[in-house]
């Protein structure tokens, strides 16, 4: 086989690869009762990043994606929204009461059971992975940012 159809079909495995881990987190997002948005969201509000602007920024996501998500939340009483102390023009997301218990329940379950699967890895190729991982982003936006696309609105959305 030739080095270049070895390199796609490497390529081809990974991308396969890539799509069942998406697969498998938005699984976990589920068992939850959540979209993988509403899960990674309320999962950065309990780690205490409190704007839909630093959120979306940080799952790379639009706003309006996020406003849709942040209303279900709130629709389900785990959030609410209040104005920013910093900046009167954005919300802080707060997680509820209920929104305090369901983290407990669902989101803190799903952090022990990536802990437990992580620990399957030795410390070796948990560092591998990680850092192979990062180094494909970085080497893939590099390429799109040097191949930009009509379709994004701006360079920020790299």
């Amino acid at each position: 086989m030739p080095a270049d159809a070895a390199s796609g079909t490497r390529l081809d495995a990974f991308r396969e690869a890539s799509m069942e881990f998406d697969s498998v987190y938005g699984q976990l997002a589920k068992s939850c009762g959540l979209s993988g948005t509403e899960y990674w969201a309320l999962s950065l509000i309990h780690q205490g990043v409190e704007t839909q602007r630093e959120i979306s920024q940080q799952l790379s996501l639009s706003r309006q994606t996020l406003n849709s998500a942040f209303k279900l939340l709130i629709r389900k009483g785990l959030i609410r929204l209040e104005p920013s102390k910093r900046d009167q023009r954005s919300k802080r997301a707060i997680l509820t009461q209920e929104g305090h218990r369901f983290v407990e329940e669902n989101i803190l379950r799903v952090g022990r059971l990536e802990e437990e699967a992580w620990k399957t890895l030795t410390e070796e190729e948990q560092t591998m992975l990680v850092r192979l991982t990062r180094q494909f982003s970085a080497a893939l936006l590099r390429s799109l940012r040097a191949h930009p696309t009509t379709h994004l609105s701006s360079s920020e959305d790299l």
